[in-house]
């Protein structure tokens, strides 16, 4: 059997991200279970860091003590509370952050998620296609946004994108009242807008925008999370909206879609982008408990892991040498509610990012 400790928030603001990870891997425990009696059990450890640093803490400290083979945290800041700890255990470790980089001093660290690595380029296509002259960008303020957003999407969208005015705002992951923004938004008078946040923070800012006629058909588009938030705001609130996804959402195949009929029988709701992901994880830890022999050093772990080449919900599961599973990119657009396919964007395979 495989021990994988998993801390997550499972509740609070940030539950969204947890649940959609316990719910994807569990599905595939189940599926891996009934298809392959003698092989590997995968045993997860689910522990709710409710989204608070000091919590996520407590529990990697506990967790250690048990020796897990495999680990997995999210999402920021609390994955970053504990990695340098998972790092000097040399864990293999399943990160559920944004980040353009996740193994800058170790190559411990999985990510079977979406990233600001691949999301940059999406931006400087879309605002291209739009010949932006007047750009806002409005983004959450952590580090790793801060990294992306002002580190390499603005100086891109100014060199490579074309735009002439940026502004850039920033705000605490906290915020719900986005009336501020807003104000400044109408101000500058925007030809394109580009949203970040996590879901409540995305649904505030359409709220915000929309009575003031700042959204418009075609210049809006925001991140990952505008999938999530778009469980949350009506069709109008929706129409005409950008997002940056996954290919499997926008368009997905014959795969995905009977598999997204089964997730629903079984957990009665469409899954997100989120639950996939968490699903393919845990096929990828599967695939390579049937390629160790015990005993299993955190090094065989981690060759294993690294070596993994399947296919899952998703798409392919093979990591590149930064530990990343690059999952094709399209925008899309909601139109009366539903997602539909724009756009094909550029693919970066490694770093540094490419906006060519």
């Amino acid at each position: 059997s495989v021990q994988i400790a998993a801390n997550l928030p499972l509740s609070g603001n940030l539950a969204t991200y947890g649940n959609a990870v316990q719910e994807g891997a569990n599905m595939a425990v189940s599926d891996l279970d009934s298809l392959h009696k003698d092989g590997p059990d995968l045993n997860f450890d689910w522990k709710d860091n409710t989204g608070e640093t000091q919590r996520a803490v407590s529990i990697a400290q506990s967790q250690l003590r048990s020796s897990p083979d495999v680990y997995v945290s999210g999402v920021k800041p609390q994955v970053m509370a504990i990695e340098e700890r998972i790092s000097n255990e040399g864990l293999p470790h399943f990160v559920y952050i944004f980040d353009i980089n996740i193994n800058k001093s170790g190559n411990n660290n999985f990510r079977t998620w979406v990233s600001y690595k691949i999301e940059p380029p999406a931006y400087v296509k879309y605002a291209k296609s739009r010949k932006s002259d007047r750009l806002a960008m409005v983004y959450v303020r952590l580090p790793h946004s801060v990294e992306a957003y002002e580190g390499e999407l603005a100086p891109a969208l100014r060199k490579h994108g074309g735009v002439d005015s940026l502004m850039i705002e920033s705000y605490d992951s906290g915020k719900r009242d986005f009336k501020d923004i807003a104000a400044k938004l109408d101000d500058f008078n925007p030809d394109t807008i580009i949203l970040n946040g996590f879901q409540s923070n995305l649904v505030g800012l359409v709220r915000a925008l929309r009575p003031l006629d700042l959204i418009q058909d075609g210049n809006t588009i925001a991140t990952y999370d505008m999938l999530d938030a778009a469980n949350v705001l009506s069709a109008d609130e929706l129409e005409g909206i950008r997002v940056v996804a996954p290919e499997f959402i926008v368009s997905p195949d014959d795969r995905f879609r009977r598999w997204r009929q089964r997730f629903r029988n079984r957990y009665g709701d469409p899954p997100i982008y989120t639950n996939a992901y968490g699903y393919d994880m845990a096929l990828a830890i599967h695939s390579a408990a049937t390629r160790v022999d015990r005993p299993v050093s955190n090094k065989d772990w981690i060759e294993a892991l690294s070596a993994t080449d399947t296919t899952g919900v998703t798409g392919p599961i093979k990591f590149n040498e930064e530990g990343d599973l690059l999952t094709p990119l399209k925008i899309g657009v909601y139109r009366d509610g539903k997602l539909n396919p724009e756009m094909e964007v550029p693919l970066p395979q490694n770093s540094p990012i490419s906006f060519e």
